[in-house]
């Protein structure tokens, strides 16, 4: 037969416990918050053999896990939104159409100077 463990307490009992202690709602947070880092020292430096190698693995893991959501963030973070992109875009094509629309004068222009060079040296 298995044995129950006790109920751990919420963190709202938790909370309330040390304001019927008369602690104001955020003395009783940080109490809680101060009693939850303390348990968790302690846990983490009782030296239990294989609890202790599953924790430095699963401490790695964590690490880990953490290196490549930071590398996601920052390449998310890097890269433009929709509606900049929309702009880009935009921008883009106009630059594209303007180019496309002088182009035309540009080449006239050089065309009429090449025949003005030619014409005038044949003379």
């Amino acid at each position: 037969m298995k044995k129950k463990l006790p109920q751990i307490p919420t963190p709202a009992e938790l909370v309330s416990h040390y304001e019927s202690q008369g602690m104001k709602k955020n003395e009783a947070s940080m109490k809680v918050i101060e009693d939850l880092q303390n348990v968790l020292v302690r846990v983490v430096s009782s030296g239990r053999g294989k609890k202790d190698k599953f924790m430095v693995e699963s401490s790695r893991k964590l690490e880990t896990i953490h290196t490549r959501l930071a590398i996601l963030e920052m390449k998310l973070d890097s890269k433009p939104g929709y509606g900049e992109s929309l702009a880009i875009g935009v921008a883009a094509g106009t630059l594209v159409k303007g180019i496309g629309s002088v182009v035309p004068h540009v080449f006239g222009a050089i065309g009429q100077m090449w025949n003005a060079v030619k014409s005038s040296t044949k003379a």
